[in-house]
């Protein structure tokens, strides 16, 4: 897998349709628990499917998909992942 060094953003600012890789989650032990409990993880790659402006934004995740509001999505830390071959697992 090919990774490349660009700027670290928060997931509300990430692109439509380009695969992110969840760099940190920035919150509490009980913030962590419930991210994880979603599929949300260290290295997980994310893509954007609906962005939020004001409102919430839905992410694909491990072949799901999930909705989150702008607090939550503006303590995920991700940059962009380029692959030929996207990580699932």
């Amino acid at each position: 897998m090919e990774k490349t060094e660009t700027a670290v953003i928060q997931l509300r600012y990430a692109p439509k349709g380009i695969p992110m890789e969840i760099v940190t989650l920035n919150g509490g032990k009980h913030m962590h628990q419930k991210l994880t409990a979603m599929g949300l993880t260290h290295h997980a790659v994310v893509r954007v499917l609906r962005g939020g402006g004001s409102g919430p934004m839905v992410v694909e995740i491990r072949g799901s998909r999930v909705g989150l509001g702008q607090g939550i999505s503006s303590r995920i830390m991700v940059r962009p992942f380029f692959s030929d071959k996207v990580r699932t697992a």
